[in-house]
């Protein structure tokens, strides 16, 4: 139902002109019948299952109308959603963690029932090997702290001064 903005008369019918004060309507009808419409658009899209283009009809009405009723209570039922399935997201997300765990798990009980064995010569040849590489840096770096340069004294290597 229109209300006439000047002499506050609701008015029955929507007409371009206010019987009682002559004043011009057109603006108005054409505002409210616009907002009509959107809010149609949305609830069309809303019953077809278009919920993403349903609420941004619904936020076009709302951009328009911040007080539509109908449009806000559409888009807060859309936002509730959203948010419960947020909540929902987290449970599938720590499911695929235990499930990455479990995978894991099952690789590791593999690597025991399979031939253990040859399972622990590997650990071990990769152990030693580590091992040996470690020692071997080891070596080259004491080598390289004893080693004079050209132009040092046997005293300047041994304190490490180089050239003072």
């Amino acid at each position: 139902m229109l209300v006439c903005p000047m002499c506050k008369k609701e008015l029955a019918e929507w007409v371009s002109e206010c019987p009682r004060c002559r004043a011009d309507l057109s603006i108005l009808v054409d505002y409210v019948g616009h907002l009509k419409d959107g809010l149609d658009r949305a609830d069309e899209l809303t019953r077809q299952g278009e919920l993403g283009d349903a609420v941004w009809a619904y936020l076009e009405v709302l951009e328009v109308d911040p007080d539509n009723a109908p449009a806000r209570r559409q888009v807060s039922k859309v936002a509730t959603a959203v948010r419960q399935f947020d909540r929902a997201a987290l449970g599938r997300r720590w499911l695929q963690r235990l499930q990455r765990q479990a995978r894991f798990r099952r690789w590791l009980a593999s690597w025991q029932e399979g031939a253990p064995d040859w399972n622990l010569q590997i650990i071990l040849a990769l152990g030693m090997t580590t091992v040996l590489s470690l020692l071997i840096g080891y070596g080259v770096g004491r080598y390289a702290a004893n080693r004079s340069y050209p132009g040092e004294t046997p005293a300047d290597s041994a304190q490490g001064t180089k050239g003072k």
